[in-house]
């Protein structure tokens, strides 16, 4: 009962599921009732606990509700916001003492959990171990050093590899005359690094002993009330998060998929994967469903959540490595010059500030496999990655589980459209049901519809819809918003990191297959063999460009198609006339007839982007040089260059 009692004190006034408690109380070997054994010690702890009607229970387990001044955990982050909020010194360094003083010991030294010891109390430790050096730091800038010495020497002693407390054994050696001990100080350090660690001190460490060494430098820990930077305390509960979409709609089982992964490490399951993958084609709501999850579920990492938007597709290059790096370690308070300059210092860094504290870290939009290996975080932390690429060389080298996000179903594209316009619409007439398919259910489709609508309120919607339906532009950004793209060029965006064939393919696919078609329809059509072409279709397929329906079955979508069919071979981005093939090519026909035929809506698409009167008729290039274009095709498919991470 003491080790219920300890996991449901570690989160206050926050439901614990029922295999999260079993696997504290029993160390992942529950018994073969465990709900039933949970239930027993939940009556016996209520009996036990002196406020009445303070456990809870809740739909997917138990909550203690506990007042904020009845727990000492409360009452000590408290005044650590506090103490983080005020600029007054003084008050700054008393708040700190207060809250220190409410440790008596090692958090839950009593309680045996495994779990508990090595997930809720490493966490909490850390909190207390920053708290405690921004404590001294505000001494020292205070000239308050008389006892600090001694008080390090232990600490270093019991953290000899947390290096800012020897920073600070060092400052304080400095601040009372005693030079060599503080050179002295270093060298045991860089001692420890170097044969326990195999690594040199840091830049911090290494700025510091330059500056006592050669008397030079304005290290803000050298002087009295020098204008103090928080050094290892970081921001009270850092949050760079955008804002959530109030209008989010679905997505019910993608939600689920995330709630699993941080169930199973709440629950410190062993092989518990701490990164997820968002992936799904452009403008299906990746970051919105990150955002919206994150946020829903803000209170389970206490310490903080990070955002970084990589650039991985969109106007600009994607962001590198180097550069995100320190976006991520400036919202942990680090100053820009204690930031080191190289990204695997970098790296290094900020998987030190980040090993301990739970934190949400959420990198957006990126690029490639390689972009992201250099930004994960200290394994206390979640991490959330969305991207049109489904990063298939991260889960080769770390724990991942993907989630991918599908076009929105039915009646949640209905609900989308009717979110944004509001009632002026019924969501379950024909009309809307038809422009929900025609923009095949992708909520970036379906928001820039919806736009066109919600911003003419004089117009009778149903007839607003029919024009919507006709128009060939629906997708097309408002010319006089600089800010907005058209849907056709966020599309483009995917296709950059293709290989020149690859992209040839894919302009191909767009102008002579169904809307789901084979490997072996393509192999027919470009004459390659089955396995080179498959090869192809996977690298689309990596890049969310096509969907996989089945075994060697695709999908191509009707908004990839209306991109595809402008692209230039020879860049993946350049709008170039394209052709189809006339009605009497015997290989069309007998295609034609082996597949399913295409929806009405994509034959508009195609037509809409390739300005063709009809299906039969060849635009703005002559047959000749459709048929040099495939033979082209043909030549280089065998050599099915590796896909692009």
């Amino acid at each position: 009962m003491r080790t219920l009692l300890a996991a449901l004190l570690l989160h206050p006034n926050q439901q614990m599921s029922v295999s999260q408690l079993t696997d504290r109380l029993w160390n992942g070997e529950a018994p073969a009732s465990p709900r039933r054994a949970l239930q027993t010690n939940i009556v016996r702890l209520r009996r036990e606990v002196p406020w009445d009607g303070s456990v809870v229970t809740m739909p997917a387990g138990y909550l203690l509700r506990v007042e904020s001044d009845d727990l000492d955990l409360l009452v000590f982050r408290r005044l650590l916001a506090e103490a983080a909020a005020t600029t007054d010194l003084e008050r700054e360094g008393e708040l700190l003492r207060r809250a220190l003083h409410l440790w008596r010991g090692p958090a839950c030294a009593d309680v045996s959990s495994a779990i508990i010891q090595e997930y809720d109390v490493l966490a909490l430790t850390e909190q207390r171990l920053r708290a405690v050096e921004r404590r001294l730091e505000v001494d020292l800038s205070l000239g308050h050093v008389d006892g600090v010495v001694a008080e390090l020497r232990a600490l270093t002693a019991e953290f000899p590899l947390r290096e800012h407390f020897w920073v600070l054994l060092m400052a304080a050696l400095h601040r009372q005359g005693r030079q060599a001990e503080a050179l002295e100080a270093y060298h045991a350090v860089s001692h420890q690094l170097a044969h326990g660690l195999g690594i040199d001190p840091g830049v911090e460490l290494r700025k510091i002993h330059q500056q006592i060494l050669t008397g030079r430098g304005l290290h803000e820990l050298l002087s009295a009330r020098a204008n103090l930077t928080v050094h290892g305390l970081p921001p009270a509960h850092p949050c760079s998060l955008p804002p959530d979409d109030p209008q989010f709609t679905g997505r019910d089982h993608e939600m689920t998929a995330i709630d699993d992964v941080m169930n199973g490490i709440d629950s410190a399951a062993p092989a518990a994967p701490r990164t997820i993958v968002i992936d799904g084609p452009a403008g299906i709501g990746k970051s919105a469903l990150a955002l919206h999850w994150s946020t829903l579920n803000a209170h389970r990492f206490p310490d903080g959540h990070l955002h970084v938007d990589l650039g991985g597709f969109g106007p600009t290059n994607p962001v590198e490595p180097v550069d995100a790096l320190r976006v991520l370690l400036q919202s942990l308070g680090i100053p820009v010059d204690q930031i080191p300059d190289g990204t695997e210092a970098r790296a290094a860094m900020f998987r030190l500030r980040t090993s301990g504290p739970r934190m949400l870290i959420v990198l957006d939009n990126a690029a490639s496999s390689n972009q992201i290996r250099t930004l994960l975080p200290g394994a206390s932390c979640l991490t959330i990655v969305t991207s049109r690429n489904q990063l298939r060389g991260l889960a080769t080298r770390h724990a991942v589980r993907r989630v991918a996000v599908p076009r929105l179903g039915p009646s949640e594209a209905s609900a989308l459209l009717g979110a944004v316009i509001g009632s002026r619409i019924d969501p379950d007439s024909h009309e809307v049901r038809q422009l929900v398919e025609l923009c095949d259910r992708t909520p970036l489709a379906l928001r820039i519809v919806a736009e066109k609508v919600a911003r003419l309120p004089q117009v009778d919607v149903p007839l607003l819809v029919r024009d919507l339906i006709e128009d060939e532009n629906r997708l097309d950004a408002a010319a006089v918003d600089v800010d907005l793209v058209d849907f056709r060029t966020v599309q483009l965006w995917s296709t950059r990191s293709l290989d020149p064939q690859t992209t040839l393919l894919l302009r191909r696919l767009a102008v002579e297959v169904g809307e789901v078609f084979s490997s072996n329809t393509v192999a027919e059509l470009t004459a390659i063999p089955p396995t080179a072409v498959r090869r192809s279709l996977d690298r689309l397929v990596a890049h969310n460009l096509l969907g996989l329906e089945g075994h060697n079955r695709y999908r191509l979508s009707p908004l990839v198609r209306v991109a595809a069919v402008d692209m230039d071979p020879s860049s993946g981005s350049l709008p170039v006339p394209v052709t189809h093939l006339t009605t009497s090519d015997p290989a069309r026909q007998r295609r034609e007839k082996e597949q399913p035929a295409r929806h009405g809506h994509v034959a508009w698409l195609t037509r809409a982007a390739t300005g063709s009167a009809g299906p039969g008729q060849v635009a703005g290039q002559r047959l000749a040089d459709h048929d040099q274009e495939a033979e082209a095709l043909g030549r280089t498919s065998y050599q099915a260059p590796t896909c692009r991470q």
